[in-house]
């Protein structure tokens, strides 16, 4: 194996940006993977909080099969441990998941029922590879590790089915009472606490949905099923997990009117005994700062139109696709943060003597986000405060939480990317401290040039930092040539009190990069 010094460059140059006027976030670290030309090959991020990060690096060779390559690092982006595996071309990545000790791969042979777990110590790089056979073939939408068993979640015939893999002696089994019709799992969420499961799913018949919540002993068995209320015509969509007890837990997330999958709110709840408490129903427009994305103008037209139909003695609707994401700790409080999204398609309408009409062969082409809601909310379900943050024309072509969040003093920073930049504002509860500002994301020369942006994330990781991943093509102010492709990542910090910088000083220092 090449070593990573011939495959990898560990850029540091905080004394370069020292000498430069401080901003607010702040590149200090940068790792670059030089990618092939040759192969297909991809990378992936896994951000370990205090404990460093993962690189995994997957690599196609001879006849198919592939080379995948595991990097840890510190939170200094020193390597800790590498560590290799050969993948035999008729395997293939479906899902993969982590906890604090383990990375774990579920593979699949292609027309196949049989299985492989990859494991990979976080620790010391160690791999393991556990090896099964389905019990039915599935579509396979889910997949989590508790303890030494992995839970696979997915369709058989269009029916749920969750199966329970032991590493220990390879057995496989179906979860009991799940296989139903016109059925769909919402989530699967573990209880590392009570070291159970819990299944949540979203059921139509005869017109009527239905939220259920089941949880598992480690074992596979039922332990209880939850049935969440469906009140005054609101059916909630997803749902957020939050043990807080031996008895009792939170449960968050969205709800629509009637069955659809547009949200009309968000609910919050608490669950005793399996029995739900009274849930808080909160209309999108009672946050107090929901429609702040919106323009001046567009907004006071929206905040006017809601008045009046209140007047009227009518409840407002709006409706909404919301990407809830998990929830934070953060103090005493809980903080809720979730995405307002919606499809994108080519060729669209299609247009007969001037009037639009849908095209039947639309191709689907991601996704776009238009802002996040920002909640918070204490132990008893109680929303506190809301906040809103604008993302302008944001789109994937995967649905990913694209708003990362980190803490300083008591102040939320929140950011996404967009075209090799990191959009941030600061918050503090329902105020914003800190309008939004772009920083741009540099290569470690100031000769460079960057000349392309690709498929660029941002990871919260630890304390106040962020990290921030993707491809860039670099070329060179000094030599005209190629340019040469890497994955690269970036460690940023985020000091709120630092001066904020203008726009010209931004360019300034971003002009090294060719943004």
């Amino acid at each position: 194996m090449k070593t990573l010094k011939q495959i990898l460059r560990l850029l540091m140059f905080t004394g370069a940006l020292c000498s430069e006027a401080q901003a607010q976030l702040e590149q200090s670290l940068r790792l670059e993977f030089k990618v092939s030309q040759t192969n297909d090959e991809y990378f992936d991020v896994t951000p370990l909080n205090k404990e460093g990060l993962l690189v995994t690096q997957r690599k196609e060779e001879y006849y198919g099969n592939e080379k995948w390559s595991f990097f840890r690092f510190d939170t200094l982006l020193k390597q800790q441990w590498s560590a290799e595996y050969k993948l035999s071309y008729e395997l293939h990545p479906i899902k993969t998941y982590h906890n604090q000790n383990y990375l774990f791969w579920l593979l699949q042979e292609t027309d196949s029922d049989k299985l492989t777990v990859l494991r990979v110590d976080l620790h010391n790089g160690e791999i393991e590879t556990f090896k099964g056979d389905l019990l039915t073939r599935a579509d396979i939408v889910h997949f989590k590790v508790l303890g030494n068993t992995a839970f696979i979640g997915g369709y058989h015939h269009s029916r749920p089915v969750v199966m329970a893999f032991s590493f220990f002696d390879k057995s496989i089994k179906a979860l009991p009472y799940l296989y139903t019709t016109n059925t769909e799992i919402s989530n699967i969420e573990l209880d590392e606490q009570r070291n159970q499961l819990n299944v949540l799913l979203y059921t139509i018949k005869r017109g009527d949905c239905q939220f259920t919540i089941k949880t598992y002993s480690y074992e596979g068995k039922l332990i209880k099923t939850t049935t969440m209320p469906f009140e005054d015509n609101n059916g909630l969509i997803s749902g957020k997990i939050l043990p807080l007890d031996e008895a009792s837990s939170l449960i968050v997330g969205n709800y629509a009117q009637g069955c659809t999958q547009y949200s009309q709110g968000l609910y919050f709840s608490r669950i005793k005994d399996a029995e739900p408490e009274k849930l808080q129903w909160v209309d999108f427009s009672k946050l107090e700062n929901f429609f702040n994305y919106l323009k001046p103008k567009r907004k006071q037209r929206v905040v006017e139109k809601i008045s009046k139909r209140k007047e009227e003695g009518k409840e407002p609707k709006f409706r909404y696709r919301l990407l809830v994401h998990d929830v934070i700790k953060s103090n005493d409080e809980f903080v809720l943060v979730a995405e307002v999204y919606y499809p994108v398609y080519k060729n669209g309408n299609m247009y007969y003597g001037g009037i639009a009409a849908r095209n039947p062969n639309r191709e689907f082409d991601g996704f776009r986000y238009t802002h996040a809601i920002v909640c918070g909310f204490d132990k008893a379900g109680n929303l506190l405060w809301d906040n809103c943050f604008a993302l302008e024309n944001v789109e994937s072509i995967e649905l990913l939480p694209m708003v990362q969040v980190t803490r300083r003093d008591g102040l939320l920073v929140l950011g996404y990317p967009k075209d090799g930049k990191i959009n941030t504002e600061v918050i503090e509860r329902n105020k914003i401290v800190r309008e939004k500002e772009a920083f741009t994301i540099k290569s470690a020369d100031d000769n460079d040039r960057i000349v392309d942006n690709e498929r660029g994330l941002l990871a919260a990781w630890h304390d106040h930092y962020f990290l921030a991943y993707g491809y860039q093509k670099i070329g060179s102010e000094k030599w005209v040539g190629a340019p040469r492709e890497v994955f690269y990542i970036n460690r940023f910090s985020y000091d709120p009190y630092a001066p904020r910088l203008d726009a010209k000083e931004e360019t300034k220092k971003g002009k090294s990069s060719g943004n």
